[in-house]
């Protein structure tokens, strides 16, 4: 009889600890699903952002896009460029 009590009781122990390990793990495991989430909800909003701001055009917004947009050529320019030049290659091997 003592046997019985000494495994049920063992038994309860394993089961709270894992329920308290399980309770303790949660919030980090949901935080880490709502961050990833949270990137979509962010590129979504950034999307319609750029949408409604092109509606009203202002100077300050048109210097404002000229600046991003430059920095995105000057940046990727040389790779269209360089696949530009693969693209022609392979063509005239062909």
């Amino acid at each position: 009889m003592q046997d019985y009590k000494k495994f049920i009781f063992k038994s309860l122990i394993v089961i709270f600890t894992i329920a308290i390990v399980i309770k303790l793990i949660e919030p980090v495991i949901e935080r880490q699903i709502s961050n990833i989430f949270s990137e979509k909800k962010i590129s979504k909003k950034i999307m319609k952002e750029l949408v409604n701001s092109t509606d009203e055009f202002t100077p300050e917004k048109k210097e404002f896009y000229i600046d991003i947009i430059k920095k995105i050529y000057i940046k990727w320019m040389p790779l269209f460029s360089e696949a530009q030049n693969q693209a022609k290659k392979e063509m005239n091997l062909k």
